[in-house]
């Protein structure tokens, strides 16, 4: 990925987060805001409990890679190489160049396959989609828990009500995108999910989530 020096920034509740510009083969220079938590890192005490809102803070945050997939074997071959790491619930954020606060883009947001064990985020080239669009909007892809540590199917999961975690990780990112995409220039009214494989299974059941 060929990032310029140039370093675009969008200040939210959560901090200053400092991205990226990339060129590649595109037509267009995209500013691009890699690995930004959406929720706080789901470990230790945290682990197998639904996601916890990132605090307020005026802190810096570097956006200029994506953040480690979740443990799980890869389902695609290419993309950039990961780190793999239960510290996986980041979003990955695209936009066209000049677009400020006021542009109130489209938004659509990438939910990536796997049967809900493999996969991550950068399966999908969502850069290059935003890129070559012929109309503008912003692009969102983003990593949720797979396999065990998302979807552990146990009676005890069942009686402490924290099955189909991985799920409620994407709720949680719609709920950031909802709160956030604004001062990427994105319009929180006007957001596409749409996803491979277990990804678009994900966008069928995310309502019946939601209403639990």
């Amino acid at each position: 990925m060929a990032a310029s020096s140039t370093r675009p920034s969008v200040t939210l509740p959560q901090g200053q987060v400092i991205g990226i510009q990339i060129k590649e083969e595109f037509p267009v220079t995209l500013d691009a805001f890699l690995g930004v938590p959406y929720a706080l890192p789901p470990v230790g005490e945290r682990r197998f409990k639904p996601g916890f809102k990132v605090a307020e803070s005026t802190e810096t945050i570097d956006a200029s890679k994506y953040g480690p997939a979740a443990p799980g074997k890869a389902l695609l071959a290419g993309g950039p190489k990961l780190e793999q790491s239960e510290d996986c619930l980041t979003a990955n954020i695209f936009r066209p160049p000049t677009t400020s606060e006021a542009s109130k883009l489209p938004v659509a947001v990438y939910i990536h396959g796997g049967a809900f064990n493999r996969g991550s985020a950068t399966m999908h080239d969502t850069a290059s989609m935003v890129a070559w669009s012929e109309s503008p909007f912003i692009g969102v892809s983003f990593g949720y828990r797979i396999g065990a540590l998302g979807f552990l199917p146990s009676s005890l999961s069942k009686k402490e009500g924290v099955l189909n975690l991985g799920l409620r990780d994407q709720v949680h990112l719609l709920e950031w995108v909802q709160e956030n995409i604004a001062k990427f220039g994105g319009d929180p009214g006007n957001v596409t999910l749409f996803g491979l494989s277990a990804g678009a299974h994900s966008v069928i059941l995310l309502p019946f989530e939601t209403s639990v």
